[in-house]
């Protein structure tokens, strides 16, 4: 069943292989256009001396909150001889080209009958199509870790309005569905939740975050307890409140 799930949640998760641990997510990698969640940044134990390694989310088999445990349908070999992740920037088109091959999935950019013959490539999205050329040693601008995001400014039409603690995103389709705004610096400690689909543009250089709305319709919006469960109900109130903005 689908949930949403917030990026550091993430954090206090331990992995597990078909055949024994693995470590911890520390970050993720997004696509800034689609807002699909293109991979985990995991942090190993030491059995493969504490290098990183990316895990793609179509690996990911389930999650068990009760137990805090992801698990993943590749074993510790597999993950091991995959290649090494770079600890300093998001991976080159070249290290992802090595990286499906490596896997033998259908890489996210190419359209496919599916990853491994088993999953649909992951997300429900058509593949990007690209602004400008992508070159193959270089990291693609449009894939941001999830950390990179937090603090940003949030601008509304007629405004500052706080800034982003975190993002929410749902482990179905692995797309990040919600900005997480805490509103403290202009409204003593509330946080609410606003669509992505709501952003007119991100400012990585400066650090901010222009939205298609009012600095009253976001301050009015219902509040969010990152310690509940985002229900369809909580959502449709959400989507009704915001629609208001738009009508």
């Amino acid at each position: 069943m689908k949930q949403f799930r917030r990026v550091r949640d993430l954090t206090a998760l331990t992995l597990h292989a078909t055949d024994g641990e693995l470590g911890r997510v520390v970050q993720l990698y997004f696509d800034d256009r689609s807002w699909a969640v293109r991979y985990l940044v995991v942090q190993t134990g030491g059995w493969l001396l504490g290098r990183q390694v990316l895990i793609a989310p179509v690996a990911v088999e389930d999650i068990d909150d009760g137990k805090a445990v992801m698990r993943l349908a590749l074993t510790k070999r597999q993950v091991e001889q995959a290649p090494p992740a770079d600890k300093n920037q998001p991976p080159t088109r070249r290290y992802e080209e090595a990286y499906y091959r490596h896997f033998s999935w259908v890489p996210y950019w190419q359209p496919g009958p599916g990853i491994g013959g088993t999953k649909v490539t992951y997300p429900a999205t058509p593949p990007m199509a690209l602004d400008v050329p992508l070159s193959p040693d270089r990291p693609d601008q449009h894939l941001r870790g999830g950390e990179d995001i937090a603090g940003f400014g949030i601008h509304a039409r007629d405004g500052e309005i706080g800034h982003v603690e975190d993002l929410v995103f749902d482990d179905e389709d692995w797309i990040v569905r919600y900005v997480e705004v805490d509103t403290r610096n202009w409204l003593p400690g509330k946080k609410v939740l606003v669509q992505t689909g709501r952003i007119e543009r991100i400012d990585w250089e400066r650090g901010r975050v222009s939205m298609a709305l009012s600095r009253q319709a976001i301050e009015s919006a219902p509040a969010y307890d990152p310690s509940e469960l985002i229900t369809p109900e909580y959502e449709i109130e959400l989507f009704k409140h915001y629609g208001k903005e738009a009508a």
